[in-house]
């Protein structure tokens, strides 16, 4: 099976079993059985790989993929929200305009925006979130 031409693995084990997924650019989306046809998360975890052609291998390895696994983890343990961390956000936004903003797009469950200015919601490098929206994100 296949989205947008990036190969999508079906895992029945874990995580992936309560709806976890994951992406790893140049090899393909990993979802939970069944989530293989939320439309929803699979633009999601394409925003990923636009992050990755976006700022390349060597900023998605060492800012994206570690913020985003650290945030998914502390997920579950705090009481915080995964979609609010700024790799998440910041993924939601850049697939949703290149889906060309679709009107079915779930803002709730994949906001494309950042909910406060706060230390999970920006990325360490940047000042605030207007600084990493226009010089990251937009740019």
């Amino acid at each position: 099976m296949r989205f947008q031409n990036v190969r999508i693995f079906r895992l029945n084990f874990g995580n992936f079993k309560h709806g976890a997924a994951l992406t790893i650019p140049l090899i393909g989306i990993f979802v939970g059985k069944g989530m293989e046809n939320d439309l929803n998360l699979l633009r999601h975890e394409f925003g990923h790989i636009l992050q990755y052609r976006k700022w390349g291998f060597w900023f998605f390895w060492r800012h994206v993929a570690k913020t985003s696994l650290d945030s998914a983890h502390a997920s579950r343990k705090e009481h915080r929200t995964h979609q609010h961390t700024w790799t998440e956000w910041s993924a939601n936004r850049l697939a949703y305009h290149f889906f060309g903003s679709p009107n079915d797009w779930n803002f709730r469950r994949f906001p494309i925006a950042p909910s406060g200015d706060d230390i999970h919601s920006k990325p360490k490098f940047a000042q605030n979130n207007e600084e990493f929206m226009s010089g990251w994100v937009e740019a």
